[in-house]
């Protein structure tokens, strides 16, 4: 899909200092944020969208909207694709939303995650998410901020 410029996974999603410094990089107008509990939550969403960039737009959707979404709303927006965790990921490439690369960032330590790599962990699931995603060819890397160098999945220890 040539109109995804960026692809991240971070729990926390619309942040900031991060949010600017990626839509600058990317020359991204539109951040689409996959999830499907956040997709129904309008309060959150009002938020983020007030914490966006100027002339960068929001859209949250749900996992089986995308593919759709991507094609009709989507098609002439330089996007960058939000979501909290690597198996929302793997989800939508089994519904036919083939992501050529995903960038890792802020993913906490909580619940069942374990240190990963840096300050970003993971659960089982993750993991394997992450470990799927690259042996079907998505390119997987670590990249908190576009200041940092990229280190690839094969880098680090699973």
């Amino acid at each position: 899909m040539d109109n995804i410029v960026y692809t991240r996974v971070d729990d926390r999603l619309v942040h900031g200092q991060v949010m600017t410094g990626w839509v600058r990089v990317t020359g991204a107008n539109h951040v689409l944020i996959i999830d499907d509990q956040v997709a129904k939550d309008t309060f959150m969403i009002m938020m983020m969208k007030q914490a966006m960039p100027n002339l960068v737009s929001l859209h949250a959707t749900t996992i089986d909207e995308t593919r759709e979404y991507l094609k009709n709303k989507g098609k002439n927006k330089k996007i960058i694709i939000l979501v909290k965790t690597p198996v929302t990921i793997r989800k939508l490439w089994d519904a036919g939303v083939k992501i050529e690369s995903v960038g890792v960032g802020g993913m906490a330590t909580r619940g069942n995650r374990t240190k990963l790599y840096r300050n970003i962990a993971a659960d089982a699931e993750e993991r394997t998410a992450l470990k799927e995603l690259n042996e079907l060819g998505v390119d997987v890397y670590f990249q908190v901020t576009p200041d940092n160098s990229k280190v690839r999945l094969d880098k680090v220890k699973l």
